[in-house]
């Protein structure tokens, strides 16, 4: 079934919310969600995947680490949201010319909407690759060249995020990002729901509890 842009970002929006994010990490993984299928993507599986993944893991373990030009997890595998705002806040400049290594992260897609506004905010043109996978970013927009199954894996034990001058030409917007599968919008409403049940321990287990500086 085909959903609007507002259907999808709210729904993104409260199942990370629900599971356990920051009100902060929650209004980005809206936006980041609903900035993927507006360019093509499936934006909703990948968020589906990466919260039963993180579900029950504490944020302290998926907070990068750099060193030597590297971010890593403190424990497991990164968090693409967590990385991606740390990106959007311009943690890590992308006009320098070292490129950025990210190691094992998860959904390495959902990066890309906040490498798109950082790439914008810094005038610059940058890559992001992984294996199989090479999406550059030019004033925002995209243009991919990936293997579909590539590009929507649930796991990358490298990334790398660099400046480039490539020739750009902007994939084209459709309406296939929009799409949402029944098990895919079970998964989100299943820890969409969990924001009406009232707070418990466990609950408050998942990525980003406990960070809500809002």
């Amino acid at each position: 079934m085909i959903y609007s842009l507002n259907e999808i970002e709210a729904l993104s929006r409260k199942a990370a919310r629900g599971a356990g994010m920051s009100w902060g990490l929650a209004e980005e993984t809206g936006k980041a969600v609903r900035w993927l299928c507006d360019h093509g993507f499936a934006g909703p599986q990948l968020l589906a995947g990466l919260l039963a993944t993180n579900d029950g893991i504490a944020y302290s373990k998926l907070v990068p680490r750099f060193a030597n030009g590297s971010l890593s997890a403190t424990s497991g595998t990164l968090c693409p949201i967590i990385v991606g705002a740390m990106i959007s806040d311009r943690a890590y400049g992308l006009t320098v010319d070292d490129p950025l290594h990210i190691k094992d992260i998860s959904a390495p897609l959902l990066l890309a909407p906040f490498v798109a506004a950082a790439s914008g905010s810094g005038g610059v043109t940058v890559a992001l690759e992984w294996a199989g996978s090479l999406l550059t970013f030019n004033n925002g927009r995209v243009a991919a060249e990936a293997d579909q199954a590539a590009v929507m894996t649930r796991h990358a034990t490298r990334a790398v995020l660099s400046k480039t001058q490539s020739r750009f030409t902007p994939s084209p917007h459709t309406l296939a990002g929009r799409r949402m599968d029944s098990a895919t919008l079970r998964v989100l409403e299943s820890f969409a729901f969990r924001t009406y049940a009232p707070a418990t321990e466990a609950s408050r287990a998942g990525a980003g509890a406990g960070q809500d500086n809002d």
